[in-house]
């Protein structure tokens, strides 16, 4: 992966990629672990480049992962049809266990995040750091990955709180994966360990969506695709929400007002209940 960038906030230590949060003596946090350290067996005996339906990989994800841009022969971005919220068959890339060669095109988030991102202070300075474009990003391109600590439920659940009773950021990301009724969460915060995609912003009305995609092992990477074509010099946005979240919440919850100014803004930040 190639992720040169950095924090100019030395409490927060640069990582590239996921890693596993504090050791617990539970059973989740043992899977979290034991999924680090897993390998995908599955691989592809593919020369040079992917194509389905022969490439095995592409068997697994039932359909092709990324499409080549119109704007740009070398740039291979979303498949369209990732990009619905009924979207429900897995992304998965090529490892390291497959034949084909870099330049395959179904090897697009491990190379890592585009080099056009910069971190600078928002319009509204009241949202503090957002993440910024220099030039063209074309729809369906990937962006960057969320990418921070993996933690259990448990410990989501205390940083929360704790973040809410010292009024600090929260960055905890819950994603569920549905599968034959069955409902997977993965907790990622990267709140004092994160790449880049921490200073990504919630937008009611945002250019980008969260998708998990997997390389190498099971554990999901929370990656960032262009919904729309982005200008330059656009702060880079997505919506914190999912298809758990609601307006319905709580009387004694304080919520945090949202300040995306979008004409789509609902008032407030998403409300997770994890």
């Amino acid at each position: 992966m190639n992720d040169d960038f950095s924090h100019h906030d030395h409490t927060v230590m640069y990582i590239s990629e996921n890693v596993p949060g504090p050791s617990e003596n539970s059973l989740e946090y043992n899977k979290i672990v034991e999924d680090f350290n897993s390998q995908l067996t599955n691989k592809c005996n593919c020369d040079h480049v992917c194509e389905p339906p022969i490439c095995s990989c592409l068997q697994q994800s039932e359909s092709r992962n990324y499409v080549v841009s119109d704007s740009d022969k070398n740039l291979f971005c979303l498949n369209e049809t990732r990009m619905k919220d009924d979207a429900i068959s897995p992304v998965i890339e090529c490892n390291d266990l497959c034949s084909c060669d870099a330049n395959c095109g179904n090897r697009v988030v491990q190379k890592g995040p585009l080099k056009c991102l910069y971190v600078g202070m928002c319009t509204n300075e009241n949202k503090g750091l957002g993440l910024f474009c220099n030039n063209v990003i074309p729809k369906g391109t990937f962006v960057c990955e969320y990418a921070g600590e993996v933690i259990t439920k448990a410990q989501a659940n205390i940083r929360q709180q704790h973040n809410i009773l010292n009024g600090e950021m929260n960055y905890i990301f819950c994603l569920n994966e549905h599968s034959n009724d069955v409902i997977t969460q993965t907790f990622v915060d990267p709140s004092k360990l994160g790449n880049i995609g921490r200073y990504a912003n919630h937008s009611c009305d945002p250019n980008c969506i969260i998708v998990p995609v997997r390389v190498n092992i099971p554990i999901p990477k929370l990656a960032l695709f262009a919904t729309s074509n982005i200008s330059p010099h656009t702060e880079i946005t997505f919506n914190y929400g999912s298809s758990n979240s609601t307006d319905l919440v709580p009387a004694i919850v304080d919520r945090t007002k949202c300040l995306c100014n979008t004409s789509k803004c609902k008032g407030w930040l998403p409300y997770q209940m994890f």
